[in-house]
């Protein structure tokens, strides 16, 4: 949390969801805080991904592919087949309650950026999310005396440990690397016109089951003392919540009418 002007903390690259990200400061935001809206999950409504930590692929897996993106095999849970669908959320701006609710989603709109010369990270917000107002909020960020709320206390807190596990899900990522676990991986659907060519949704980064299937004895028992193991299997048992993905966008309209999906 940031007490005075200097150089201040910053968020790097593009980052889901955060539009004007501020390091929190008591007197600046002194007057800021949260009030419940009607629609809680409007800001989530245009994202069709979020990025997920290790610790969550068994829970996210039973609602969502949760997938490997770019060059950096970023993991990320599939809400949507493109940007500005978000199949979870509906239009009165309600998360699917059937559905697990991901920590990154829950951390908005708070984040943690880092500082120059290796100081700390600072707890930001965003100043732009459409439930941080001004004047009269029902979660304040800070005390009339100027001492966090109660509510940035636990928000603190929970960025705290998701940075932490972020981190973890960063060296598990070149942990898998290092094993030559990765191969491109695709969903195509068929297509009646031309069932020679069937049509892709979408590409992607996974877990190669084969190569997985043939790492030695010792690899697969350090995998499973050290955690990797159960998120690799979450992962690939994840991967056949792409016919959720396919039925709902089909039933929104997004993708046409798809008679079958097939995962490479």
């Amino acid at each position: 949390m940031a007490d005075a002007t200097g150089t201040e903390a910053r968020l790097t690259g593009s980052v889901p969801l955060y539009k004007n990200v501020e390091p929190l400061n008591r007197q600046k935001h002194k007057d800021y805080g949260v009030s419940t809206s009607s629609t809680p999950f409007n800001f989530l409504k245009d994202w069709h991904f979020v990025p997920a930590i290790m610790g969550e692929f068994t829970l996210a897996s039973g609602s969502y592919p949760v997938i490997f993106l770019g060059d950096n095999k970023m993991p990320v849970v599939v809400m949507g087949l493109r940007q500005g669908t978000n199949l979870f959320v509906g239009e009165d701006g309600q998360f699917d309650q059937d559905h697990y609710v991901p920590a990154y989603v829950r951390r908005y709109p708070f984040v943690s950026a880092s500082n120059p010369d290796d100081n700390p990270s600072t707890v930001c917000i965003d100043i732009d999310a459409d439930f941080v107002v001004t004047e009269n909020p029902e979660r304040p960020f800070f005390n009339e005396d100027g001492e966090p709320s109660d509510y940035t206390k636990q928000a603190v807190d929970f960025v705290s440990a998701f940075e932490a596990d972020a981190k973890a899900t960063e060296a598990f990522v070149e942990r898998l690397k290092a094993l030559d676990l990765f191969d491109k991986k695709d969903v195509k659907l068929a297509n009646p016109q031309d069932p020679e060519n069937p049509v892709k949704v979408a590409e992607y980064f996974g877990v190669s089951e084969e190569k997985f299937s043939k790492l030695p004895a010792d690899k697969l028992a350090e995998m499973r003392e050290n955690g990797d193991l159960f998120a690799v299997v979450a992962h690939l048992i994840s991967l056949q919540r792409w016919e959720r993905i396919l039925r709902r966008a089909s039933a929104q309209g997004a993708e046409g009418q798809p008679e079958a999906a097939t995962t490479q």
